[in-house]
Formats: structure tokens, C-alpha cells, sequence
């Protein structure tokens, strides 16, 4: 009788062990996130490309506001032109001057451009859970975009950077780029970063993408 209950027991610890080998074969371990928060025109993108060069061959996903939230929405042309100039459901933008006469172009959002924000946080978090490293162009229009982002991101391994630029710098980027109309970075410029503690703020005025790249493999490896 002991006999058999002994063999019981050693079958069941044999089997117990072929199990945690398969589990951890193919268990999937969630992945980091880095969100870089600046300006339009800040440099994110190129920061993105140089810090995954760094960390080739290891995996980090390269996304961003541009194809998570732009890419989303409809396309500016003549024929919904009207859309982006007045007040709608989506999104659109209106022009004011500052007390100095500075041109400011502002991005409003309406409840379902707010939901595409809240997929793009959602996806974002998707990446970490399914075990994939991903380094993120984020601009907080809103700081209840920022804040839900920060609860879905919760369970994974996040470091929030802020990336900084002098105004006069970003604006002059931004004319020379023409991607955005010029006072679009200065509505957000003092806004984007909200009220958060960030892990690291990074000036890319002053340093060069691949020296930010090296910061952020710094800040990781800590």
C-alpha cells in the first residue's frame, strides 16, 4: 500500500515538473514600454529609430501618435476640409493669436477622436502583454489621455520621458519641415507634459537623437 502510494507521488511529481517545463517554455513574459511625451516636432521619431538600432537584435516596436492616432482618422482634403475648420464629433483645429502676436494653431478633440486615443493607449499595453518591447512617439493632447494611458500601462514596466526642445528651436524645425503648420507645437508646448513625474527629461535641442538613444538604454538597464 505505501508502495503505491509512493509511486502515485513520484508519477505526480514527474508529471508536475513535465508541466512547468512546458509552461515555461511557452510562457510569454510581458514586454517594456517607453513613452516619449514632447511637442509636435520634438525629435521622438528620430530618437525612435536610433534608440532600436542600439538595441538590435533585441525587439523593440516602433509606434507612435502618428499611426496609432492620426493614421486612423480621415484624411485632409478638399472635400472634408470643413471638418478639420469647425467643430465636429472627431477632430478639428482653430487658429488664435497669443498676447505677443504669435500665431497658435490649436488640435481639438471631440468624443470619438477621444476613443481613438483610448485604442491607441489600449494598444500600446497590447504590445507589453503579448511580450513585445515598444518605444512610443506619444504628444498628450489631453491629460486624460495621459492618465488613462498610465492605468492601462500599469502591470508592465513603463518609463515616461520627457522630451523638451527650446520653443524657438521647435518652431523653427517646424516651419523648415512643413508637416504641421507653424504655432501648432506652441498650443501644446506648455501643456504636453501635464502634471507627471517623469523617469527622465531629455533636451533634444541641445543633444543629438543617438546621445538621447544612449540615455534611454542607460535608463532600462538601471
Amino acid at each position: 500500500m505505501k508502495k503505491n502510494i509512493l509511486n502515485i507521488l513520484i508519477f505526480f511529481i514527474f508529471m508536475l515538473g513535465i508541466g512547468y517545463m512546458f509552461y515555461s517554455k511557452y510562457q510569454t513574459y510581458p514586454g517594456k514600454i517607453i513613452i516619449l511625451n514632447g511637442p509636435s516636432g520634438s525629435g521622438k521619431s528620430s530618437i525612435q529609430k536610433e534608440f532600436q538600432k542600439l538595441m538590435m537584435p533585441n525587439l523593440w516596436i516602433k509606434v507612435g501618435i502618428d499611426n496609432l492616432f492620426d493614421s486612423p482618422m480621415p484624411d485632409i482634403t478638399p472635400e472634408n476640409l470643413q471638418y478639420w475648420q469647425s467643430k465636429n464629433p472627431i477632430r478639428w483645429v482653430e487658429s488664435s493669436e497669443d498676447v505677443d502676436g504669435n500665431k497658435i494653431v490649436t488640435l481639438f478633440v471631440g468624443p470619438q477622436g477621444d476613443k481613438v486615443a483610448y485604442g491607441m493607449n489600449s494598444t500600446i499595453a497590447a504590445y507589453a502583454k503579448n511580450g513585445c518591447n515598444v518605444i512610443v512617439d506619444y504628444i498628450a493632447y489631453d491629460k486624460k489621455w495621459l492618465k488613462d494611458l498610465e492605468s492601462k500601462c500599469s502591470s508592465f514596466t513603463t518609463y515616461y520621458v520627457a522630451v523638451e526642445i527650446p520653443l524657438e528651436t521647435l518652431e523653427q524645425r517646424e516651419e523648415a519641415r512643413g508637416t504641421s503648420p507653424k504655432g501648432h507645437a506652441r498650443s501644446h508646448y506648455t501643456t504636453v507634459y501635464g502634471d507627471k513625474k517623469y523617469d527622465l527629461t531629455v533636451d533634444s535641442g541641445t543633444s543629438s537623437a543617438q546621445q538621447i538613444a544612449l540615455k534611454l538604454k542607460t535608463l532600462i538597464e538601471q
